[in-house]
């Protein structure tokens, strides 16, 4: 075959790169990583800004009330974020978003995100009225053999929610209050019930994010677009290290890895926000191999990516697998250094929930966000595994409340 030039963002098929370049991800990207500058950067910052001002005074209908607000708002991005101001604006397809756990703007899920923030300040509705996220473990089958799996005593087993569990699950969330900004469908693998994906993106109200959290397995580009008609907003996809064979032996698949590369190329194609995920284990955690990976995730046009530190539950339980102290220090400085130096303008985000946990605390557990398991169980997050009763046969209000005074194992509970 006769070599050909390929331009950064042409549209070429997985097999044809292969076939030019084995090492294709090494040497092409498939779309750049979708950061603005300058003046657009500045005319969108002040829009997002005038909005959310916008959102205060329409809620409190005093200005002193607005001011005090958005100042504490401020502070609390402050505490959480640390003494930086947001950097990266990323404009994609018609929405601006700087947190793959943010929704973007301008959306309704933007405007009840904000709402809940302020409301959390201030009281206008009652406390657990707004919820930012959810995920949502949709299925037990999964055709991989991951080492983190924190399903990994459900997976293959039989289900215990059917679509109609499943939509009704939605429902009540998106009933409650004010429902939910953002829902993450996981599993397993959520793709193994594709045609019930469609089923519940098209009973599911409008006004919440929906993002599907896979291995890429099935992702095919018709599946892709199919899914984005039905109302799904991005994909984060798992990819636990910039090299074939060692990625492929944490998933305990041989074909993981081309999975995941087409599942980029075919998100893309289909208009849907590319999230990178990353289980930074103790063997991976280096500077070389997080720069690496940084690199690796801008070549191929990811906007985001997401570091979860190992947790000993599921496949984990009873191993060795926390981070040291200098890891964590090392993570802490690369999550720095991607999101606010200037050296890494046009890299990906880093979305890091071990920074802001150590500092504030939880916000899981229905403070801001909430794990269901395969069963339809509420846990406070996918690693705290004590049940707190179940979505598809008990109130949701009262579940929460029960969550809320409990808090979180690892981390206090945070007060914010």
């Amino acid at each position: 075959m006769q070599n050909k030039t390929i331009k950064t963002g042409d549209w070429v098929e997985f097999e044809e790169l292969v076939l030019l370049n084995p090492d294709f991800t090494e040497e092409y990207q498939f779309k750049k990583t979708p950061l603005i500058h300058g003046i657009h950067k500045w005319i969108a910052g002040l829009l997002i800004k005038s909005n959310i001002i916008w959102i205060a005074f329409r809620i409190y209908l005093n200005p002193i009330k607005v001011i005090f607000v958005l100042r504490r708002l401020e502070s609390l991005r402050r505490q959480y974020m640390g003494d930086f101001k947001i950097q990266k604006l990323f404009k994609i397809y018609g929405r601006y978003y700087w947190d793959m756990h943010a929704p973007g703007w301008p959306s309704k899920a933007f405007v009840t995100y904000n709402e809940g923030e302020m409301n959390r300040i201030l009281p206008f509705r009652p406390i657990h009225d707004y919820l930012n996220s959810m995920i949502l473990a949709i299925t037990k089958k999964c055709p991989l053999h991951c080492q983190h799996c924190f399903e990994w005593d459900a997976i293959n087993q039989d289900e215990k929610l059917s679509q109609e569990d499943l939509k009704l699950i939605i429902q009540k969330f998106q009933n409650r209050g004010k429902g939910v900004a953002q829902i993450q469908l996981s599993g397993g693998e959520p793709l193994s019930r594709y045609g019930e994906i469609i089923e519940i993106l098209k009973s599911a109200k409008q006004g919440t994010d929906f993002w599907i959290v896979t291995s890429g397995y099935n992702f095919t580009l018709e599946k892709a677009r199919s899914l984005k008609t039905a109302g799904l907003i991005g994909m984060a996809l798992s990819l636990d290290h910039y090299k074939k064979e060692e990625h492929n032996a944490f998933r305990g698949s041989q074909k993981s890895y081309d999975w995941a590369i087409r599942a980029i190329q075919n998100a893309h194609k289909a208009n849907l926000v590319v999230t990178l995920s990353l289980c930074v284990t103790k063997e991976f955690t280096s500077k070389n191999n997080l720069f690496e990976y940084a690199n690796y995730a801008k070549k191929l046009g990811a906007a985001f990516i997401l570091l979860l530190e190992p947790r000993a539950v599921g496949r984990y339980a009873g191993k060795e697998v926390y981070l040291s102290k200098d890891q964590i220090s090392t993570l802490d400085d690369f999550y720095i250094k991607m999101n606010y130096d200037p050296n890494y303008a046009d890299f990906p985000a880093v979305s890091y929930h071990g920074y802001h946990q150590r500092r504030i605390g939880c916000f899981g557990g229905t403070n801001r966000f909430v794990y269901l398991n395969t069963d339809g169980d509420l846990q406070v997050c996918p690693y705290c595994q004590k049940k707190y009763g179940n979505a598809t046969s008990d109130s949701i209000t009262e579940l929460a409340k029960d969550m809320n005074s409990n808090g979180c194992l690892p981390y206090m509970q945070a007060t914010v």
